[in-house]
C-alpha cells in the first residue's frame, strides 16, 4: 500500500509471466468476437473510427489486460499488462519490429514520413538512431532552454489581460516556432499557419482508423498527399541551403548533417529529410498537446493551479526560468507527468513479432500484431486509483516509487524509447512555467468538457477556448 494526498490505496503488483507449463495458443486468448461477414467488419471499423478508446476500454474491462481478435487477416493482441509490455519492449525486444501501420510505404505512416526513426526497422534503424542520437543528447538540448523561454515570452507579449483565444492554437504556434528554431535555426513566420494545416492533414489520414484504403481519392486523402509534397519540399530546401552554406547553425539539422556512422558515411539528403520531418512532427505536435491538456486541467482544478503558482512565485519570483531551474520546479514537473498519464501523446504502440514468441501463458506465431495500449494502461485503476482524476501528487517521490514498472510509459521504453523525451520534458516544463508565472487561464465556457481525438497523438477536438487573466 502507499499513501498519497487523497488517502490510502492498494497498488496491484502483477506476478511475473508464467513460463513453467505448456503454452496456450492465440485462439485461447479472451477477446471480442472476430468479425466474419462484410457488415460485421464494416461495423467494427466504424466503431473503432468513432471511439477507439472507448470501445477498447470496454473490452479490457470485460476480458482482462490481454485480449485477442482476428481482423483484416491478422491476429491482433491488445495489452495493458506491464509485465507483458516489459517482455515486448525490453526482454524479448529483438523478436519484435514496428508493424506495417508504421513501416508500409504504401499504406502506413512511412508514406508520409519516409524511412525515419519512427517508421524503420532493423540495421537501418540502428544506424539512423546512432546518427541522430548526438543531436538530442541532454547536453545539446540544454542549449535550447533559452530559445524555448524566449519564444514563450514572445507569445505572451502578444497577449493582454482578458484576451479570449483558442489555447490549443496558441500552443501549436508556440511549439512550431520553437521546433523550427531548434531544428532548422530558422523562423517560419508566415509559413506557420500553412505548415500547421499541412501537418493536420497528414494526421487526419495517418493517425486514425481508415474506413477506406489509401488508394481511394477521398478529399482527406487528397489533402494529405498535397500536404506531404509541401512539407517535404520546404524541409528539403532548408537541407540544401545548409549543405551549400556549410554553416553550423547550432541546431539539430546541423547535427544530423554532420553526424557520421561507424563506416564514416554521413546521412544523405533523403535520410536527413526523413529524420527532420519526423522530428518536426513529433516535436511540434506532442508538446503542444501536452501543454494544452495541462492548461485544461489547471483551469478545472484551481487548487492544483494554486500549488503550481506558489512554486513558481517562490522559485522564480517573476523572472524567466532557466535551464538551472528545470530541476527546481518539482511540482511543475508533476503537472507535466500527470498530463502525460491522463492524455499520453502516443496512445498506443504497435509491434509485430518476427518469430514465435511466448508471452505469459501464451505462444504466438510469427506475424502476430501487438498493440500496447498506453492510454488504457495509464487509466488502469490497479495502478492509478480513480484514474480520471487529475492528481499531480501521483508523482511525488513516494507515490511514484510505488507505481509498478512499465505501468507508466509515456515515451515508450527499451531500445526504441522516444529519442526526444528529454527535449519534450524540458520544453514542456519551461513553457508551462513561463506562461503560468504571468497568466492564469480560465475556460471561456466554465462547463466546457474537452473531447479527445486519438490520432497519432491525442488532440483536443475543436480547440480549447480560454480567457487569459494576467497575474498580479
Amino acid at each position: 500500500m502507499y499513501e498519497n494526498a487523497r488517502g490510502m490505496h492498494m497498488v496491484a503488483v502483477l506476478e511475473p509471466p508464467v513460463t513453467t507449463h505448456a503454452a496456450k495458443p492465440f485462439s485461447a486468448l479472451p477477446g471480442s468476437k472476430t468479425p466474419k461477414t462484410f457488415f460485421e467488419k464494416l461495423n467494427r471499423i466504424r466503431a473503432l473510427s468513432n471511439d477507439a478508446i472507448g470501445l477498447l476500454g470496454d473490452e479490457f474491462k470485460q476480458y482482462g489486460d490481454m485480449t485477442g481478435s482476428t481482423f483484416a487477416g491478422h491476429d491482433q493482441v491488445n495489452i495493458t499488462n506491464p509485465n507483458i509490455i516489459h517482455e515486448i519492449l525490453v526482454t524479448q525486444q529483438s523478436k519484435f519490429i514496428k508493424d506495417e501501420g508504421y513501416t508500409n510505404p504504401k499504406t502506413g505512416l512511412a508514406r508520409f514520413l519516409g524511412n525515419g526513426l519512427i517508421t524503420s526497422n532493423g540495421d537501418y534503424w540502428k544506424r539512423q538512431r546512432k546518427l541522430a542520437a548526438p543531436a538530442l543528447h541532454h547536453k545539446r538540448i540544454a542549449n535550447y532552454a533559452e530559445t524555448m523561454v524566449k519564444f514563450t515570452e514572445d507569445l505572451l507579449a502578444e497577449w493582454k489581460d482578458g484576451d479570449h483565444f483558442d489555447m490549443a492554437a496558441q500552443l501549436k504556434k508556440l511549439t512550431m516556432s520553437i521546433v523550427a528554431r531548434t531544428l532548422f535555426n530558422t523562423s517560419i513566420g508566415d509559413e506557420t499557419k500553412r505548415i500547421g494545416v499541412a501537418l493536420l492533414a497528414v494526421q487526419e489520414v495517418a493517425g486514425g482508423v481508415p474506413i477506406l484504403p489509401p488508394w481511394v481519392p477521398t478529399p482527406a486523402e487528397l489533402r494529405a498527399r498535397k500536404a506531404k509534397v509541401y512539407l517535404r519540399e520546404i524541409i528539403m530546401r532548408m537541407i540544401k541551403d545548409r549543405r551549400e552554406s556549410g554553416e553550423d547553425g547550432g541546431d539539430l539539422l546541423t547535427m544530423l548533417l554532420l553526424s557520421r556512422g561507424e563506416d564514416g558515411e554521413q546521412m544523405t539528403d533523403q535520410q536527413a529529410l526523413d529524420e527532420a520531418l519526423t522530428l518536426f512532427l513529433a516535436g511540434y505536435e506532442t508538446t503542444s498537446n501536452m501543454l494544452t491538456w495541462c492548461f485544461y486541467e489547471l483551469a478545472r482544478n484551481p487548487e492544483i493551479e494554486a500549488k503550481l503558482h506558489a512554486e513558481l512565485d517562490s522559485v522564480l519570483a517573476g523572472r524567466a526560468p532557466t535551464m538551472e531551474d528545470f530541476k527546481k520546479l518539482p511540482y511543475t514537473e508533476r503537472v507535466i507527468k500527470e498530463a502525460l498519464r491522463k492524455y499520453p501523446s502516443a496512445w498506443l504502440i504497435a509491434r509485430e513479432n518476427t518469430e514465435s514468441v511466448r508471452l505469459g501463458e501464451y505462444e504466438f506465431p510469427a506475424g502476430t500484431h501487438f498493440a500496447i495500449m498506453i492510454y488504457h494502461l495509464h487509466h488502469d485503476p490497479r495502478f492509478f486509483p480513480d484514474p480520471e482524476r487529475f492528481d499531480p501528487e501521483r508523482f511525488n517521490p513516494e507515490n511514484e516509487a510505488a507505481i509498478p514498472k512499465y505501468a507508466y510509459i509515456p515515451f515508450s521504453d527499451g531500445p526504441r524509447i522516444c529519442i526526444g523525451n528529454m527535449f519534450a520534458l524540458m520544453e514542456g516544463t519551461l513553457c508551462l512555467a513561463t506562461i503560468a508565472s504571468h497568466y492564469s487561464l480560465a475556460l471561456a465556457h466554465p462547463d466546457h468538457v474537452a473531447k479527445m481525438i486519438p490520432r497519432l497523438t491525442i488532440n483536443v477536438a475543436g480547440g480549447l477556448p480560454m480567457i487569459a487573466h494576467a497575474r498580479k
